[in-house]
């Protein structure tokens, strides 16, 4: 098929949904079809082939950025536009989606449309995404939704969603060289990593709790400056910052690491400015990419983690209760066969079910049947 993907995401950007979106069309041309991307360009844009040399994608796809004017809604119509005067142009056999306003100026000019969501869109926090969500859900050219977890899945059943147009694809990672380092400050026998941003319910105080009370260990933060932790207080020296990583070459941080953590809280935003919290519905790409790194992790114990996790791939902690990760910090580092033992099975349960490429694959042979 020629599909052409549609995403509000600033390119190059730091935040996972460009990452999600670089890996996804490689991963779709993978699976055999031919992928044009929309998007906006980023002010740190130069060309074409550094893009992709930042997010380590083979440029197998084609790509046309445009200029954002601004952020908001008008950026969001402008996109919508250019993404209705691509399908008319380019003439796909799949228009695909993560963004509403796009899903709904491209439901006018195709057939094939198909829509997918990251977030509770009749709870969306602007009204007009609310609005464009409720028009284009009864097209005729919206073939199918697909969502990132069961209870996401769930929650649009409940409105009123028929089940058998929802696809559950929660997110993946890329199949990465272990072998493959970069090395950490300090000089630790044992050491912790975050990567992430340190917004608001991303269980950034449990991580610090862990570094006060074993000031022996490295904890290391990916994604975050020292400055970025100023509403955290003061800092131990155990605390080491790396600021953003580039998606290209983050992995081999991860790789050198020897415990990965995910302190989720039962509150996670994922922008210092969204309204309403992802908890219930999320699938982190963190998640993934600690499995791709043959690593043993913390995570909180939660409901829809546990759609992809169990004890046998990590350790599972409450998320409120800062004494169950000091102690599951502890067990791991008294325990190096846990360590080898829970991190081989993450990694066997990623290859298998969590890789771009099985997503992709999935994704299209579904959006298929439902075309056919």
């Amino acid at each position: 098929m020629r599909i052409l993907y549609v995403a509000e995401a600033t390119m190059p950007g730091q935040k996972a949904d460009s990452i999600h979106v670089m890996r996804m069309c490689r991963s779709m041309v993978k699976a055999g079809h031919e992928v044009k991307l929309l998007a906006f360009r980023g002010n740190s844009f130069e060309n074409m082939e550094k893009c992709f040399q930042y997010y380590g994608v083979e440029p197998v796809f084609q790509a046309r950025f445009i200029k954002a004017p601004g952020t908001g809604r008008i950026a969001s119509l402008v996109l919508g536009l250019s993404a209705m005067r691509e399908v008319m142009r380019w003439k796909p056999d799949l228009a695909y989606t993560r963004t509403v306003t796009s899903a709904f100026f491209m439901s006018k000019v195709t057939r094939s449309l198909v829509l997918e969501s990251h977030t509770f869109f009749f709870r969306a926090a602007r009204t007009f995404h609310r609005f464009f969500f409720k028009s284009v859900l009864h097209r005729k050219s919206l073939k199918g939704m697909v969502v990132i977890s069961d209870a996401l899945k769930n929650m649009y059943a409940d409105q009123g969603v028929q089940k058998n147009r929802l696809f559950v694809a929660h997110d993946g990672s890329d199949v990465v060289p272990l072998d493959e380092t970069d090395s950490l400050k300090g000089d630790h026998d044992l050491n912790v990593g975050y990567f992430g941003s340190v917004f608001k319910g991303r269980g950034i105080e449990r991580i610090l709790d862990m570094a006060k009370a074993r000031g022996h260990i490295g904890f290391h933060f990916f994604g975050a400056e020292k400055e970025d932790m100023e509403a955290y207080g003061e800092l131990t020296d155990n605390c080491y910052f790396y600021g953003f990583v580039s998606p290209s070459s983050v992995y081999r941080y991860r790789n050198i690491c020897d415990i990965l953590v995910a302190p989720y809280q039962q509150e996670v935003y994922v922008s210092e400015k969204q309204s309403y919290s992802t908890s219930l519905f999320m699938s982190p790409l963190k998640i993934f990419e600690y499995m791709s790194a043959g690593k043993a992790i913390i995570v909180s114990d939660m409901p829809v983690l546990r759609e992809v996790l169990s004890p046998n791939e990590a350790i599972m902690v409450d998320p409120d209760n800062p004494k169950a990760w000091i102690t599951a910090l502890d067990k791991l580092e008294q325990n190096p066969e846990l360590r080898n033992k829970l991190g081989a099975a993450a990694l066997e349960t990623f290859l298998k079910k969590y890789t771009w490429d099985q997503r992709a694959s999935e994704i299209v042979n579904w959006c298929v049947s439902r075309l056919n």
